[in-house]
């Protein structure tokens, strides 16, 4: 099995099999002669055993990983969890920082550059609150990149549940 190299928060991959396999399944950015993948992407490529990890000392199981994903990203193990899910259903999953949301989400079957994705995710626990205008701001973000918000809760227990929020005119 190919290994990437963890460089920071990220995983980089020079190795043109992997490479390419990445760039066609829509994992990472092209960076120069390397492909750099996230840390969701990374924990999600060992969990299935698609790639290793290795930290120039030794091989990084999941736990590791989880570890250094945790102390970087707040609610890390959710987020890896809706991201798991949401790639499980064939959906292919990108990040959504530049538009203030965690995930951007493209239609199943969908390729990387072939389109603009339809949905934001923003991956929160059972227990959080918001008030009115938080919501409305994120809801008025996504309609304003024709793009539909959608809030996963994450329940103690790891289950999700998915609402789509959307403004309506009356």
């Amino acid at each position: 099995m190919k290994t990437g190299i963890l460089s920071g928060t990220k995983v980089l991959v020079g190795e043109s099999t992997l490479k390419s396999f990445l760039r066609e399944k829509g994992f990472g950015e092209e960076k120069g002669a390397r492909q750099e993948v996230s840390m969701i992407e990374a924990i999600f490529l060992l969990e299935g055993d698609k790639m290793r990890v290795n930290d120039g000392k030794k091989n990084l199981d999941f736990e590791d990983l989880l570890k250094i994903g945790s102390r970087v990203e707040e609610n890390f193990y959710s987020k890896y969890i809706v991201y798991k899910d949401l790639r499980e259903r064939g959906l292919l999953v990108r990040t959504g920082l530049k538009f203030g949301a965690d995930f951007r989400v493209y239609e199943r079957g969908s390729d990387v550059g072939s389109g603009h994705s339809r949905y934001l995710v923003h991956v929160i626990p059972e227990e959080y609150t918001c008030s009115f205008p938080e919501l409305a701001r994120a809801i008025r973000l996504s309609q304003n990149v024709n793009k539909h918000m959608i809030y996963a809760i994450v329940d103690e227990e790891g289950d999700i549940t998915y609402y789509q929020i959307e403004r309506i005119k009356l």
